[in-house]
C-alpha cells in the first residue's frame, strides 16, 4: 500500500476490499477529524456515519453495516460537534454523496450525530436522504428510520 503523504491518517486512499462477509472496509482514513477536503472515495457513495462504539457493540459490524458503504466514525460527545457540522457541511456540498446512514448508540449523547448530520445537510442545500440506525448497549438494532426536516 503506498500513500500519498508520509503518514497514512494524511491521505485518502481507496483499498478493494476482500470478497469475504466478516471485512468489507474499502477506503482509508475512517476517522472524521482526519478527512481532507478532496476525498474521492465519497464520489457517488453510501455513506454510513458511525459513532464510535457502534462498531464495538455490534456484532459482524463489517457484514450487517458497511456492505456497498463508505464509513466515517467520530463521536458526537467527546468530539467538537461545531467542527463536525462543518466538516460534513463541506462534504456534502462539494462531492455527490448519495444517502447517508448515521449509525448510533441508544444513549441520549450519541443523538448528536443525527443532529450533526441533519445540520449539515441543510446548510449543504443538497437533497440527500438521511437514515437513522439506534443499537442497544448489546449490538441490537432498536430502530431504523428516515430523517425528515
Amino acid at each position: 500500500m503506498k500513500f500519498e503523504s508520509g503518514c497514512p491518517s494524511c491521505s485518502s486512499l481507496e483499498v478493494a476490499a476482500p470478497e469475504r462477509e466478516d471485512y468489507r472496509l474499502s477506503h482509508w482514513p475512517i476517522q472524521i477529524k482526519l478527512m481532507g477536503s478532496v476525498i474521492p472515495f465519497l464520489n457517488d457513495a453510501d455513506l454510513l456515519v458511525a459513532a464510535d462504539c457502534t462498531a464495538f457493540a455490534a456484532q459482524n459490524f463489517h457484514k450487517n453495516f458497511l456492505k456497498d458503504k463508505k464509513v466515517l466514525i467520530g463521536c458526537p460527545k467527546l468530539d467538537d460537534a461545531t467542527y463536525y457540522v462543518d466538516k460534513f457541511t463541506e462534504i456534502f456540498s462539494n462531492i455527490p454523496v448519495k444517502s447517508v446512514q448515521c449509525l448510533r448508540m441508544v444513549v441520549p449523547c450519541c443523538g448528536g450525530m443525527t443532529m450533526i448530520l441533519k445540520e449539515a445537510i441543510k446548510r449543504s442545500g443538497k437533497n440527500i436522504p438521511l437514515t437513522e440506525t439506534t443499537l442497544d448497549v448489546k449490538g441490537e438494532v432498536l430502530s431504523e428510520k428516515e430523517i425528515t426536516d
